[in-house]
């Protein structure tokens, strides 16, 4: 039975919030020490044992909620691509699929997200959990990104009423990740614009 009891505002507040409460500020406590630890020695380096001695949680108490460094790493992944999008916003659809392009690659090269990712990727294969939690929370978030501008690139006429978002997402996402996690070719200031160049012959109207 919860126990209601007034909260410093006056409302009634239960006895469970309390709990909540502190069950909220252990998790920002792992996840931010999480982040640290990432950003000063990289997901090779991440421990349990040291994301626990960083935010003072417990090893027990961590391993309750995350099964392993990798989940612990995607929860910051998932943290971030909660605070950032790539859908940006301009006078005319080709401007904003170089936009999305070159924020896309800015993120993947110079962020913690970007490291993150490259540490994660090899665990994204070999773990069907970690798989379905990574393409339901950060592959859809970027699928929902250039699925608003191929809408708004539709009724503007610029893009032909028939093209499919996830095509588009994969022929302009793609070639960065091949670049970022396989090939390791430069993707300088003018490759936005080069990548759009090349495939706006398919997808205008």
């Amino acid at each position: 039975m919860n126990i209601s009891k007034a909260g410093d505002d006056g409302t009634p507040r239960s006895a469970g919030s309390g709990h909540d409460e502190r069950r909220a500020r252990t998790q920002r406590a792992v996840l931010d020490a999480t982040r640290e630890l990432l950003a000063e020695n990289g997901f090779g380096n991440l421990t349990v044992e040291g994301v626990a001695a960083r935010s003072g949680v417990a090893k027990t108490t961590i391993y309750r909620r995350y099964r392993s460094k990798n989940d612990l790493a995607l929860a910051v992944l998932l943290d971030m691509v909660d605070e950032v999008s790539t859908q940006p916003y301009a006078a005319d659809t080709w401007s904003e699929l170089v936009s999305l392009v070159d924020r896309t690659v800015e993120l993947m090269c110079t962020s913690l997200m970007g490291l993150v990712m490259k540490g994660l990727v090899s665990e994204v294969a070999a773990d069907p959990e970690l798989a379905r939690v990574y393409r339901d929370r950060v592959v859809s978030h970027r699928l929902a990104d250039v699925s608003a501008l191929v809408e708004r690139g539709i009724s503007r006429g610029e893009l032909r009423a028939d093209l499919d978002s996830e095509m588009v997402t994969d022929l302009l996402l793609g070639p960065i990740y091949y670049r970022f996690f396989l090939s390791g070719a430069a993707m300088d200031d003018g490759f936005g614009q080069r990548l759009v160049t090349t495939l706006r012959p398919s997808f205008a109207s």
